[in-house]
């Protein structure tokens, strides 16, 4: 009895009674008031339909406002890369890609180098690094414990960051883009990309404890290091997008329900007349 009792005492009752006592207030004193009001008026059926479409109609327009200022709370995955080859030597080993370089900027369907000072170059190359060191592979990531970082499905074939430079990263984006002035337009939204980031060893040199570290050089006869990865969208404005099309929705309906409502009461006049 004493046991029972005390895992009784040890469920934690407030938070969830407070939870259920805040969502039935706010329900009642916020659309409840409204029906409340409309319903005296109108009558209950109608005042409930009218309530309804308004409330519908208010989260379509929240949804559609979330969606395009991304100020709601509620959001999916945001984007990321998603390395799918590491090959070590010729390109043309990949088989994932097709690793075809382009003569021209203008050139579509093939890989044009990253310039230096591009903001995707770091984005990438720290993407890259997780496929690439052991070490930054095992490294916690923001929102998880440590230890309890994702583990690649690569085998990482350095150790650490400071074992390869950065040789150059290519991207193919098949995203049809409109330049106006200095605007560019993507009337299609935006597609998959791929980059291709380039690594190679470095050379060993000996450290001087009294200079400063040397910098590093790329050993010229070791073979390139290619990470393939793949820029994932994400699903940032989903859930946005799911409460304006279901709120959006339910309003249409009732807004037939009441106009069929109308129309009935226009025959009824119209017989009676």
């Amino acid at each position: 009895m004493l046991h029972s009792v005390d895992l009784l005492a040890g469920i934690a009752w407030d938070p969830f009674i407070r939870g259920i006592l805040i969502v039935t207030l706010a329900i009642v004193i916020l659309p409840g008031s409204v029906y409340l009001v409309l319903a005296t008026n109108t009558g209950v059926r109608v005042g409930f339909l009218l309530a309804a479409a308004g409330l519908s109609g208010w989260m379509g327009l929240m949804g559609i406002i979330w969606a395009a200022t991304g100020s709601s709370a509620d959001v999916g995955r945001p984007a990321s890369w998603k390395t799918v080859e590491v090959v070590t030597g010729d390109t043309k080993d990949a088989t994932t890609v097709e690793f075809k370089q382009c003569a021209t900027k203008s050139q579509k369907n093939c890989f044009h180098q990253l310039e230096a000072g591009d903001p995707e170059l770091g984005d990438a190359q720290s993407s890259a690094d997780k496929a690439l060191a052991s070490s930054a592979a095992s490294a916690p990531q923001p929102g998880h414990e440590a230890g309890a970082a994702p583990t690649s499905r690569f085998q990482p074939p350095f150790s650490t960051p400071d074992q390869y430079l950065q040789v150059a990263v290519w991207r193919k984006d098949p995203t049809t883009t409109w330049h106006i002035r200095k605007h560019k337009i993507t009337p299609f939204g935006h597609d998959k990309h791929v980059d291709v980031v380039q690594v190679r060893p470095v050379v060993q040199q000996p450290i001087d404890p009294n200079a400063p570290p040397p910098k590093p050089i790329a050993d010229q006869s070791k073979p390139i290091t290619s990470v393939v990865m793949v820029r994932d969208l994400g699903s940032l404005k989903q859930p946005q997008l799911f409460v304006a099309l279901a709120g959006l929705m339910i309003f249409f309906v009732i807004c037939f329900v009441l106009h069929q409502r109308d129309k009935e009461i226009w025959a009824a006049r119209a017989a009676a007349g």
